[in-house]
């Protein structure tokens, strides 16, 4: 299902044309610029949750979650997904990865990973804490760059 492709080995314009949703886990100067040029929108996800789900109870935000991220993508357009942590929250008790590919079906998805990379394993947060988060990529229809 999911690969993991090294970014030496990927050209900036090839990443435009990845079927899966890309996770980026490398900075790339022209990674940036390829997705600038193709118009793709730079989404923060953090502060428009946040107000969506101000004053709504734990159950209605579970419930709406996933919902509620879609509703605040652009419809049928390529995104730039950043400022995301919120996702992690073990409250939602969402499979982050899964909701990106749940997105792609409807926005072509480019993800700037906040985490880090293990092997075959895409990680948020430390173990020990609540937050942490361990996806192994081949269980996910994604494009891992590293």
């Amino acid at each position: 299902m999911g690969t993991i492709i090294n970014n030496r080995t990927l050209s900036a314009n090839k990443i435009m044309i990845l079927q899966f949703p890309v996770i980026l886990c490398v900075h790339r100067d022209d990674y940036i610029k390829a997705i600038t040029d193709a118009n793709v929108q730079a989404v923060s996800l953090n502060l428009p949750l946040a107000k969506s789900f101000s004053g709504k109870s734990e159950l209605e935000i579970i419930v709406a979650f996933t919902e509620t991220v879609k509703s605040l993508l652009p419809k049928d357009e390529s995104v730039y997904l950043q400022n995301y942590e919120m996702l992690f929250d073990p409250r939602y008790k969402l499979d982050v990865l899964r909701m990106f590919c749940e997105i792609s079906r409807h926005n072509r998805l480019i993800v700037k990973w906040c985490g880090r990379v293990d092997g075959n394993s895409l990680i948020y947060a430390e173990p020990g804490y609540a937050d942490y988060s361990k996806y192994n990529v081949s269980e996910y229809d994604v494009a891992c760059v590293i």
